[in-house]
């Protein structure tokens, strides 16, 4: 290898490497498990019955209400494992 060549390889390692990031840290955050709402049971509409029968109207209402239930508990879980998180980063 020529002298010449030597300093080019030289330079180019030299450049390159003060361009070189550091990895970034990971960091493991312990948490404490939140509660989770168990995935309800819904009632089924009765398909022999129209759909705005009275019977199948009762049996989506209790079903929205339960999908609602489940949606805030679900909403909670997530909250609590954030503001673990959140806990986390302020110290």
């Amino acid at each position: 290898m020529t002298q010449r060549a030597l300093l080019l390889l030289l330079g180019s390692i030299a450049l390159c490497s003060a361009c070189a990031k550091p990895a970034p840290m990971i960091m493991t955050v312990p948490v404490v498990e939140c509660p989770a709402p168990v995935r309800p049971t819904l009632p089924d509409v009765d398909p022999a019955l129209p759909l705005d029968h009275a019977a199948n109207v009762e049996v989506l209402m209790i079903r929205d209400d339960a999908y609602r239930a489940y949606a805030q508990g679900l909403e909670a879980a997530v909250q609590c494992y954030r503001s673990q998180v959140e806990a986390s980063h302020d110290h």
